[in-house]
């Protein structure tokens, strides 16, 4: 099965295509380069290198998030029109936790929200994600207080260096970017286990802060 992953929830224009299990081409661009015109030149370059079309796709595997909310609606808003107008199935998935799947092991995604707070998931990865903390955004210090929870967590994502000295426990990945194949993946394991979804129905998963983290950072900020 072949399944097209694509991300713009961060700072990188991420496109992976899988066949199955094997990686078929991968690309990553970090720039100026508006995501609207990377996604759509890097499809095409992915695409000249092999002797299928877009057409052979099985699967639109989509990164719905968190994330920048400009560069989420760009690259949901490219994969909604294209599983719509080559009649092909199309998955969200998150994209912390494919971010996560870049290492093994207990594996952390954390990206800075700015203001004190982060976007943050942990996974266990090995065959397949466990989820052990579902995505949110959170005070880096509750975050923290998660990540304690564990002797030896990996840390991805691009902003995870930033971070690496407040957690003793925590050693950066080699692999902290996100992957298209990752999405790719991860999309190929939902759509497994739950099928497609409605392309008109699909949306980004904007996260907001609960009332409670929202008092804790009101109240870290003025000291009380």
């Amino acid at each position: 099965m072949k399944v097209l992953g694509i991300d713009t929830s961060t700072r990188t224009t991420a496109i992976g295509l899988i066949e199955d299990d094997e990686v078929l081409a991968e690309y990553n661009l970090r720039g100026r380069v508006s995501h609207s015109e990377s996604v759509t030149d890097m499809i095409e370059e992915i695409f000249k290198k092999f002797e299928f079309s877009l057409d052979d796709i099985d699967l639109i595997a989509v990164g719905i998030g968190p994330g920048s909310f400009t560069g989420l609606r760009i690259g949901i808003t490219i994969a909604k029109v294209l599983a719509f107008s080559l009649n092909k199935d199309l998955v969200g998935v998150s994209s912390l936790i494919a971010n996560g799947m870049s290492d093994y092991g207990k594996v952390a995604t954390i990206v800075d929200a700015r203001r004190g707070n982060v976007y943050g998931s942990i996974i266990d990865n090995k065959e397949e994600p466990e989820i052990l903390f579902e995505d949110s955004l959170l005070p880096f210090e509750k975050f923290k207080e998660e990540l304690n929870k564990y002797d030896e967590v990996t840390l991805v994502g691009l902003d995870a260096e930033k971070f690496l000295g407040e957690i003793p426990q925590g050693k950066l990945s080699k692999n902290k970017g996100m992957r298209g194949t990752n999405i790719a993946r991860l999309g190929l394991i939902e759509y497994k286990k739950k099928g497609p979804v409605d392309v008109f129905n699909l949306v980004p998963n904007y996260l907001k802060l609960s009332q409670a983290e929202a008092q804790y950072e009101k109240n870290h900020e003025t000291g009380k």
